[in-house]
């Protein structure tokens, strides 16, 4: 029996971004056409500019600009739901697979690392509660049949919503991360709308990095939001990639009554305690990728629960600026610590740039540390800045940290300045150090600063100008692999 509803709109992208009139941008035109018979070609044009071409074809998001809405019709077969689109829901010119081997492998590249697939499977003893999900809560998906889907690798993560008592999958889909807010935003309100939704159903959720991307960017594209949850009757979260302890502290939070800000803060104390004992460790790449998880973790909460971390009192604020404070100076230690100089000879470009960007990220974080600690007014220097509107930056006061504390954040970006090879900054940087480490500090620390600075003012070359390491930097970390 053939089961239809009527198609509703679907909200895909509703820019009136011309996506063909980009794409006819990005054509080289001569007028009139050069003598040599030679015709430039996709693989002739730098590497930078084919990414914007493969972004225009490939990316999930942009290809929907100025598309119609897209509507679903399903029909039931075996008690599983089949779905049909009004039109592709995302047209990608997956052709360029087949142009040559190198379109091929960075088409391919570029489109599975931008877009992060999704498999979900979903069971329940009705299959309108099914269809309800995946329509309205404006999630596109594809239309592929279930066995098709089923047989898919390619994808970063496997979602599971099992209805307590169900033992029959209504539905196998699979749609672009960039999604996952709206059906993890439906769940919340599911939630919220009735006190037994939550409890009544399990999330199995495994994720897969398949693509070798930043283990920290895989868990907050794909996991953080998840924390918005709660309530839930069983969670369970794996993946071989995954940071220790992440997914036993996402689990937790998923499975918790309610958010309690003291519990969050907790475990995202945690999480920079791994960073910190990684560093002690000298496995500077663990450490990094905990304390960046520790600051992507921080940030979600303030955009997505804002009022109630607001609320707290004066004490949960101090916490958590002292804590962003400690993720930021560790990373910028465990930075360093990986590229202690970026003069150090290297035949690989890749490594090059990899050391640049890494010197630059460490700047950053010792900027960020040092702002906090001195309560910097400076928008520029604010950590939360760039990732907060203003309104949701939490508070901060310089008398939360002592004088140690702000020498020690001097002390960090003294380092990177001298692994830039901006040796007037490192002495400014590192003069200021010397200042405020009091007697309390440690004998060993005042004197690993002093050497520093030593070393920092026989390093300054006054026939160069300040700013040109930085700026040498820059170039190279941004230098694209041909």
């Amino acid at each position: 029996m053939l089961e239809t509803v009527s198609p509703g709109k679907r909200d895909s992208m509703d820019a009136a971004t011309d996506v063909a009139s980009k794409l006819e941008a990005t054509h080289i035109q001569s007028s009139p056409p050069p003598s040599s018979s030679t015709t430039a070609g996709l693989t002739s044009l730098p590497a930078s500019v084919r990414n914007k071409i493969y972004a225009h074809v490939l990316d999930t998001e942009l290809v929907n600009a100025g598309q119609p809405n897209v509507s679903y019709t399903h029909t039931i077969k075996a008690s599983t739901l089949h779905f049909s689109a009004s039109r592709p829901p995302f047209p990608v010119q997956t052709s360029l697979f087949y142009v040559n081997k190198q379109i091929s492998q960075e088409a391919r590249q570029f489109f599975y690392s931008k877009n992060l697939f999704v498999k979900f499977e979903i069971y329940s003893s009705d299959a309108r509660h099914v269809k309800t999900m995946l329509e309205e809560s404006g999630v596109l998906f594809s239309v592929a049949k279930p066995e098709a889907v089923q047989r898919c690798k390619a994808h970063a993560m496997d979602l599971t919503v099992i209805e307590k008592g169900s033992a029959v999958k209504r539905a196998s889909v699979m749609f672009p991360a960039q999604y996952l807010p709206r059906l993890i935003n439906f769940i919340e309100q599911a939630s919220k709308a009735s006190g037994s939704w939550a409890p009544s159903h399990a999330l199995f959720i495994s994720v897969k990095n398949m693509y070798g991307l930043e283990n920290a960017r895989v868990q907050g594209d794909l996991l953080e939001l998840f924390r918005l949850i709660t309530n839930v009757g069983k969670v369970e979260i794996e993946g071989k990639e995954l940071l220790d302890g992440y997914a036993e502290g996402l689990q937790k939070s998923m499975m918790a009554a309610n958010f309690e800000p003291e519990e969050w803060l907790k475990l995202v104390s945690e999480m920079t305690d791994r960073a910190e004992q990684a560093s002690k460790k000298k496995d500077d790449d663990a450490a990094a990728q905990h304390a960046q998880a520790a600051i992507i973790s921080m940030t979600y909460a303030y955009l997505t629960r804002a009022e109630t971390l607001h609320s707290q009192p004066e004490s949960f604020a101090r916490g958590v600026q002292r804590l962003r404070w400690r993720t930021e100076l560790s990373l910028a230690n465990t930075l360093h610590s990986k590229h202690p100089s970026s003069t150090s000879e290297s035949s690989d470009p890749a490594t090059e740039k990899a050391s640049a960007a890494d010197l630059l990220a460490a700047e950053t974080a010792a900027s960020h540390a040092l702002s906090l600690a001195t309560d910097s007014p400076s928008p520029d220097s604010n950590p939360w800045f760039r990732s907060l509107p203003a309104e949701l930056i939490p508070p901060n006061k310089a008398d939360w940290f002592t004088d140690e504390e702000r020498g020690r954040s001097w002390y960090a970006l003294g380092l990177a300045h001298m692994a830039l090879d901006e040796f007037l900054f490192a002495a400014g940087d590192l003069e200021r150090s010397v200042g405020l480490l009091g007697e309390s500090t440690s004998g060993e620390m005042r004197g690993e600063v002093e050497k520093a600075f030593a070393k920092a003012r026989e390093g300054i070359d006054w026939e160069v100008r300040p700013g040109i390491g930085l700026r040498k930097a820059a170039r190279v970390a941004r230098r694209e692999a041909e």
